[in-house]
């Protein structure tokens, strides 16, 4: 149930109720640059009217665990100037929650690779509940939710937001009035039929596949959907560079060729964006360190079962991922 790294250059398709400070032509898709546009929000006036309070829900990937993430939403919290952002929290998930897929290793739905969104990730969905019932309370019901998925966390939040969960509590009817958008980092949205092995054994499929899951619905909703991807790592095989080689071992099963697949060592580009009119933001390089972004910023340790909310080993400094300095800024202001 493994899933398998934006730079200068931002692609973005606006979608309703976007920034209207964005140089990006509404009626269509164009590229722009990064650097420009991030110059171009700090250098934005700024209005004298109160601003929107908003609160984050955090969704990770798989393994990582709500300590992986303090600083990127402490950076949110800090640096969101278009924002006021009152509360955050991580979805608590403990890396011990995830055996919980194990149930449905021996099932026919998992060799037939059709396993059912609501059935198979009812416990992450649980734990989201409780991470927007404790925003809720902190910040009070008329706060606006932006949720950020990080890598598999991107597409369970938009089954949840899409209704997939089949859930009917009052927290699950509050959300769906509050939040108002979806950022995604690194999210596979799609997998495509020329993927050697559905990785997901089926539910990738059907959230793609569910009309109330599509940028378009949500959109229609209130939701502003961003998807953030890079293309800072190509994937290769023949080659001296070991993390072309480990790319590569990531790319080839989820889209069934090399050659010119570039993505963030884990996720191909081609799928970290979902349809029109989700925005689409490709980042190459982080802009204070021209450093490839990469899929994450830790390894997680899914064999630590004893205490599994301790932090996942963190990798060197010099690796950039979606949270760094330098990437942050190339998609923070779609916090909204």
């Amino acid at each position: 149930f493994t899933l398998p790294r934006h730079g200068i250059r931002s692609t973005i398709c606006p979608g309703r109720g976007a920034l209207a400070s964005s140089p990006v032509d509404v009626e269509s898709a164009e590229s722009v640059n990064g650097a420009a546009a991030v110059a171009a929000t700090e250098a934005a006036p700024s209005g004298t009217k109160s601003k929107k309070r908003m609160a984050v829900l955090l969704c990770p990937a798989q393994f990582c665990v709500p300590l992986d993430y303090t600083e990127l939403l402490d950076t949110i919290q800090s640096e969101h100037t278009d924002v006021d952002v009152v509360a955050t929290r991580v979805a608590p998930l403990p890396r011990t929650e995830w055996i919980k897929v194990a149930k449905q290793l021996p099932t026919k739905d998992f060799i037939d690779a059709n396993l059912s969104v609501k059935v198979t990730l009812d416990w992450y969905f649980d734990a989201m509940e409780q991470g927007l019932a404790e925003l809720f309370a902190e910040g009070g019901e008329d706060l606006e939710v932006c949720v950020i998925g990080h890598s598999i966390g991107g597409w369970v939040a938009r089954a949840y937001l899409g209704g997939l969960s089949g859930s009917s509590t009052a927290v699950y009817r509050l959300a769906q009035d509050r939040v108002s958008s979806l950022v995604t980092l690194g999210t596979p949205h799609t997998s495509p039929e020329s993927a050697l092995v559905d990785q997901t054994r089926g539910l990738l499929r059907e959230i793609a596949s569910s009309p109330e899951c599509s940028s378009q619905t949500l959109a229609d909703r209130g939701i502003q959907i961003t998807c953030v991807g890079s293309s800072g790592l190509s994937g290769k095989i023949i080659t001296t560079e070991l993390e072309e080689i480990i790319a590569a071992t990531s790319y080839l099963p989820l889209v069934g060729r090399l050659g010119d697949v570039k993505g963030d060592g884990i996720v191909p580009t081609d799928l970290a964006f979902m349809e029109s009119p989700a925005r689409s933001v490709e980042i190459e390089k982080c802009l204070e360190t021209g450093n490839a972004v990469r899929h994450a910023h830790v390894l997680p340790t899914p064999w630590n079962l004893i205490d599994g909310s301790a932090p996942s080993l963190s990798l060197p400094d010099d690796i950039v991922w979606y949270g760094s300095p330098g990437v942050i800024g190339q998609w923070l202001k779609y916090v909204e």
